[in-house]
């Protein structure tokens, strides 16, 4: 399912560029192989006001989780957690990867998994490796 930020009154010059901020902003992150929040994320999106837990923000993340995936690379938004609380990714996050073909049976195991590909993937070198 193609998405797209018209539901949310954004152009596709919008949408794209929204994209493109929310993926990088998880890059960096994942580059310093550290978790982010939603509201991290959010908070470095210049193009379109984007609150941490709203639709669009879903939308967003489905988005570049889907691209990841057509892409064959780990999820990368599996680093993107809640800052409080339990530090997991959403509902959102196990529902797209379920649509999107990933079977498993424990999605903490999944998840786990799915973060460190993500730092080996896109990760800066270890230098004690």
């Amino acid at each position: 399912m193609r998405r797209s930020g018209s539901q949310f009154g954004l152009t596709d010059a919008q949408w794209d560029a929204a994209k493109e901020e929310v993926r990088q902003a998880i890059l960096d992150a994942a580059y310093d192989r550290r978790m982010t929040s939603y509201g991290e994320v959010a908070s470095k999106v210049s193009t379109v006001k984007l609150d941490p837990h709203s639709a669009l923000m879903s939308h967003l993340l489905g988005a570049i989780f889907d691209d990841e995936h057509t892409a064959g690379r780990p999820a990368l938004t599996s680093i993107v957690t809640h800052k409080h609380g339990d530090k997991e990714p959403g509902a959102g996050f196990y529902e797209m990867a379920r649509s999107l073909g990933y079977r498993f049976d424990e999605p903490f195991v999944f998840w786990a998994q799915q973060v460190q590909n993500v730092f080996k993937l896109h990760g800066k070198p270890n230098a004690y490796a």
